[in-house]
């Protein structure tokens, strides 16, 4: 009898791994089979060396192929080889496997047994580089959702919009191809109900396992004029909220 077993890996450093992370990925059974992107195999070979981690990275340049429909299948193949082929399976996820993640809310959904090991989010690295007040609530969404899916954010309460780069082709975390489209469409969107001086923050969060977070800010008309990586994301204070929501941390 197989096993599937989804395993969070924190937002960027080996030190985010929590201590069930580690122990999957070292005590992970004679066979198992490993799979994740080239973040996720760098970070579990920093801690578990000897673990042999399959590459997912060609799914994102497969010509023709669509994110949905792209999920939908690495879902299908990682229940297979579990379920199927009676294999254990590991499932590496960059940061929480609950946050933004369409092929683990398809495993989570499916009837058979998935094991979740929880990590650290990347909101958390996020949170540290801003001064969020708490006081008028935060809004979550994918950058996607916003630019393309037609969904309105309420100025009157900060927003975080994840996955700037959404349009980079490849599954390297710090890959900047392809992100300004992104940004320029949800520059375009904003623009409906913030003023063009309204300054908004792009937040980096995740990469190589040597990798440090970092951010910067720009007026909102200003967004599109440098690329960023795939894994960053967007704090857009509210209108006539805290001035210090307006401000990076120190």
């Amino acid at each position: 009898m197989g096993s599937l077993t989804i395993v969070g890996l924190g937002p960027a450093r080996p030190e985010h791994l929590t201590a069930e992370a580690v122990a999957a990925l070292r005590q992970a059974p004679p066979g198992a089979r490993a799979y994740g992107l080239a973040h996720a195999r760098q970070i579990a070979a920093s801690v578990a060396p000897d673990l042999e981690v399959g590459s997912l990275d060609y799914l994102y340049s497969l010509p023709g192929v669509d994110r949905p429909t792209l999920y939908r299948d690495l879902a299908s193949m990682l229940l297979r080889r579990a379920f199927e082929d009676d294999c254990d399976v590991l499932y590496l996820v960059a940061g929480s496997p609950l946050f933004i993640n369409d092929a683990v809310l398809l495993l989570r959904a499916d009837h058979r047994p998935v094991r979740l090991i929880h990590g650290l989010s990347f909101v958390d690295l996020v949170l540290d580089q801003v001064l969020w007040t708490g006081h008028r609530g935060l809004q979550l969404y994918s950058a996607w959702n916003i630019a393309f899916d037609g969904i309105a954010i309420n100025p009157a309460a900060p927003a975080l919009l994840c996955q700037l780069g959404e349009f980079s082709r490849g599954a390297e975390a710090l890959q900047t191809g392809g992100s300004t489209s992104m940004l320029a469409s949800l520059r375009d969107r904003l623009l409906v109900d913030y003023p063009p001086e309204h300054l908004v923050s792009v937040l980096y969060s995740s990469g190589h396992p040597d990798y440090r977070s970092c951010s910067r800010s720009a007026s909102l008309a200003d967004l599109a004029d440098e690329e960023v990586p795939v894994y960053s994301n967007l704090w857009v204070p509210a209108l006539s909220g805290p001035a210090i929501e307006s401000r990076l941390a120190p």
